[in-house]
């Protein structure tokens, strides 16, 4: 999906540079001109450290988890990883329609069932991610599955696969807090 146009409806506030401190523009990047993009994806990523003694029945349990996940609405894709330098260390990334349908997933019982045991092992990590920018291969003649599927990657240099989405995050949202007195 490309850029929304500059006169696309947008929510009061979003896609424009909040005034920093003192009253200059923020620099360009995310909360400087980036507002959510319907379709804009979501990355969620789930970090795992797991023991010897819980290594062998790890695998299986997390399949189950990601099968329940890819069976909710707005799942694009998932894959489960093992580091190749530290095999204690897991990696479920799963890619969504969005944080709507992301956290509506969470909530289902079969995902819940399925995922709510491993998170024992989890790390402790900041796991949700809009996508801002994306770059998919080319794709050779008569072997794009996945363009083939989608359509077209979208932005003017069709058949690159690149596509850049907008942060509905607000510039100051790491920073809002209420007064102290």
């Amino acid at each position: 999906m490309a850029d929304l146009p500059a006169d696309a409806d947008l929510p009061a506030g979003a896609g424009r540079a909040a005034p920093a401190a003192g009253g200059r523009p923020e620099p360009e990047g995310v909360g400087a001109g980036w507002a959510a993009a319907p379709g804009a994806p979501v990355v969620a990523e789930i970090r795992f450290a797991v023991p010897g003694a819980a290594a062998a029945d790890f695998p299986a349990a997390a399949r189950a988890a990601l099968d329940a996940l890819a069976r909710a609405a707005g799942f694009r894709s998932g894959r489960l990883a093992r580091a190749l330098d530290e095999p204690a260390s897991w990696l479920l990334t799963t890619e969504w329609d969005g944080p709507g349908p992301w956290r509506r997933a969470l909530s289902a019982f079969e995902v819940r069932y399925a995922l709510t045991p491993l998170l024992v092992h989890a790390v402790d990590v900041p796991g949700a991610f809009e996508v801002l920018a994306a770059v998919d291969p080319p794709v050779a003649r008569g072997a794009g599955r996945r363009d083939a599927e989608r359509g077209g990657s979208g932005p003017a240099d069709a058949g690159s696969g690149a596509r850049t989405y907008r942060s509905d995050r607000a510039a100051d949202a790491d920073t809002a807090a209420p007064r102290r007195r």
